[in-house]
């Protein structure tokens, strides 16, 4: 799934959002991903992908089938991989990756290029992600980094697509829906 004519302006404009994204399918995660890091390589960014725990391995093989390169990004140092472990703290966890992104802006990269794991489609799993989301959202808002949080929802009506549109739309600076096979961005209020 191409992810940058949705991107485009956002990202030449030089802002650096904290972006959300509706999927229907788990098969519509690598694609995306591969789609998002590989703008992000044409763009100087350093490519941090977040696993869950023991899921790297399995990552590095989707993205790789969704066409990107990602044996090559890594021995150049351009893209690295991390496990989540399940008991980390929301303060805990977005403080662990601060000294990645001074290190990636320190070697020459413009920005970091930062996603995880899909979330869903089980409701509950996706309402836990809040606490992270806000605490990635208050530590890295306004710093050089495109962050994508992916969230499977499933083929939602218009009244329950709304109700995450306005849930992500606390903590994200836009959130990208898929309306005719194609991502379009969706700005959120007062951000």
């Amino acid at each position: 799934m191409n992810l940058e004519p949705a991107l485009h302006d956002v990202i030449d404009a030089g802002w650096c959002p904290h972006l959300a994204m509706l999927l229907q399918r788990r098969e519509e995660v690598a694609p995306t991903l591969a789609s998002f890091y590989g703008l992000g390589a044409q763009r100087n960014g350093w490519l941090f992908h977040r696993s869950r725990i023991d899921g790297a391995d399995a990552d590095r093989r989707g993205l790789t089938a969704a066409g990107l390169d990602v044996a090559a990004l890594e021995a150049e140092g351009r893209m690295a991989f991390g496990e989540i472990r399940p008991d980390v703290t929301p303060d805990e966890w977005v403080q662990s990756w601060e000294p990645e992104l001074e290190r990636a802006l320190a070697r020459g990269f413009d920005a970091a290029w930062w996603a995880h794991f899909a979330m869903g489609p089980d409701e509950g799993v996706i309402e836990r992600s809040d606490p992270f989301d806000r605490a990635w959202d208050a530590r890295f808002r306004g710093r050089p980094c495109v962050s994508l949080c992916l969230f499977i929802v499933g083929d939602l009506a218009a009244p329950a697509q709304q109700a995450h549109l306005d849930r992500l739309a606390e903590m994200h600076d836009c959130v990208l829906v898929v309306e005719r096979a194609a991502p379009s961005l969706v700005r959120t209020r007062g951000r």
